[in-house]
């Protein structure tokens, strides 16, 4: 997953140290003062000042009064931050969270797909479906291994929240499809059939209770998927 900052100045600092940071290289505990950053690239004081203000947002690093940045402990980071999730997919340290965002996904996705079942609309409906046929589309003309397929199955997921018309609930959900397309990502090397379609067809079923049943069927093959995938990175 790339990074959609803009490749300022301040931009390059913060993507060149959040990789250092999150990979290990600059470890929890490590002071980073303005002074050594100016020096290494080549950039003044405020261009220094704001990028330390984004790693401060992001939770890697906070400033300390007299001794200059210190490098926070992983259970600090904002790890729903995109650029904190891309990182950590660079550094092959993603897969963590997503065991966590399994576990997460399994105790209210199923809720999401009674209550969207409720309260769609027509509108709702047609995008789903349309998500779908992509997804569909991408895995019998380009494979299962198609970029596509990640970016239909994270745009169902996002209608299936919309769906609810349950703002709370869309809110908490957004937050987690950085982590999905994550776990899309690992998993399409080990997935090479065509049930995890079936599978969100049947999440369209207008009986609440047939979506939400439908929508645990689908999870639980996920959990399988990822935990295979995980096995296969083991073994090698």
């Amino acid at each position: 997953m790339k990074t959609k900052m803009a490749r300022n100045l301040p931009t390059q600092i913060v993507i060149s140290l959040g990789n250092q940071i999150v990979s290990g290289q600059v470890a929890p505990g490590s002071v980073i003062t303005s002074d050594v950053l100016e020096a290494q690239f080549g950039v003044s004081r405020t261009v220094v000042r704001e990028a330390l203000k984004v790693l401060h947002d992001k939770g890697l690093t906070r400033a300390r009064t007299k001794t200059g940045t210190i490098v926070l402990e992983r259970h600090e980071w904002n790890l729903l931050d995109p650029d904190v999730i891309s990182w950590l997919q660079a550094s092959g340290l993603g897969r963590e969270l997503v065991r966590d965002l399994e576990e997460v996904r399994a105790s209210y996705e199923p809720w999401v797909a009674r209550i969207a079942a409720k309260r769609r609309g027509s509108k709702d409906i047609s995008t789903l479906s349309n998500s779908l046929k992509k997804m569909t589309d991408a895995f019998y003309q380009e494979g299962p291994q198609s970029d596509a397929i990640g970016e239909a199955d994270a745009a169902f997921h996002q209608a299936l929240l919309d769906a609810t018309q349950n703002e709370l609930m869309k809110r908490i959900g957004k937050l987690f499809i950085p982590l999905l397309r994550i776990r899309d990502d690992m998993v399409r090397h080990v997935v090479d059939d065509g049930e995890f379609l079936i599978q969100h067809q049947a999440v369209l079923e207008e009986d609440a209770d047939a979506a939400e049943a439908a929508m645990k069927a689908l999870l639980s093959t996920a959990i399988q998927a990822s935990t295979d995938a995980r096995k296969k990175v083991t073994k090698k």
